[in-house]
């Protein structure tokens, strides 16, 4: 053993779910596509909705300063929600969310694939993610370019988070596909994940408002002190 304390890692709350909805999103509008016209017209309709390069996607820049503080504070947050522990909400702007996923590795790194920002009571995301993530053959070599807009909103300990507009190179999806999206929580799987209950659990409301996503933990009860009621 080397004396240093584990480094604590960003779980589903953030990486796992935001990976997860990014790739459960891209899923969700190949199948509705592929529904609607078979697979083999699917393969005929690669060159409309997909690039052969990715699209550059805007950067934040934070000094290394307030990136520590950010990243501190958002680790004590998620470790108290896991814990039980009354915490304050957890406020992240735009800028703080994009930061936390330019800094993010391994599998579920969304570096450099997507961007998040608002837009009134909705949180904007925009994307350029290589399809050969999902392992389709058809779709090597392409990126899927586009963006869209969500709703997310928790309701008795359920993360529900559904698109409301979609384009992809440009050009709104069409009304047709929208209709089944939106009927979708794309937030529904990952609540059966144990880290990802733990905490969604242990939390009031997840809201967008006034600029920043506002993650508000429930109320936990006081332990009665023994020695104060022997006094």
């Amino acid at each position: 053993m080397n004396g240093q304390p584990p480094k604590a890692r960003r779980g589903c709350f953030f990486y796992g779910c935001i990976s997860g909805l990014v790739l459960l999103l891209v899923i969700a509008i190949l199948g509705v596509i592929a529904f609607n016209y078979g697979k083999k017209k699917l393969s005929a309709m690669v060159n409309q909705y997909t690039d052969t390069q990715p699209m550059a996607l805007p950067t934040v820049q934070m000094s290394s300063a307030d990136a520590a503080k950010l990243k501190q504070r958002f680790e004590e947050f998620q470790q108290a929600m896991r814990a039980g522990r009354p915490a304050p909400p957890l406020e992240l702007t735009a800028d703080d969310i994009n930061e936390l996923i330019a800094t993010s590795q391994g599998k579920n790194s969304l570096k450099g694939k997507f961007y998040v920002s608002f837009a009134g009571d909705r949180v904007k995301g925009e994307l350029s993610l290589p399809l050969a993530d999902i392992g389709w053959k058809m779709f090597r070599n392409r990126y899927l370019n586009g963006s869209g807009t969500f709703n997310v909103s928790l309701q008795h300990g359920v993360l529900f988070v559904s698109p409301q507009t979609l384009e992809v190179k440009g050009k709104p999806l069409p009304e047709m596909y929208m209709q089944s999206l939106r009927a979708v929580n794309f937030a529904a799987g990952l609540t059966n994940q144990p880290n990802t209950m733990t905490v969604l659990q242990n939390l009031e409301s997840v809201q967008v408002k006034e600029g920043k996503l506002i993650v508000t933990p429930k109320a936990q009860p006081e332990v009665p002190n023994p020695k104060a009621e022997k006094e």
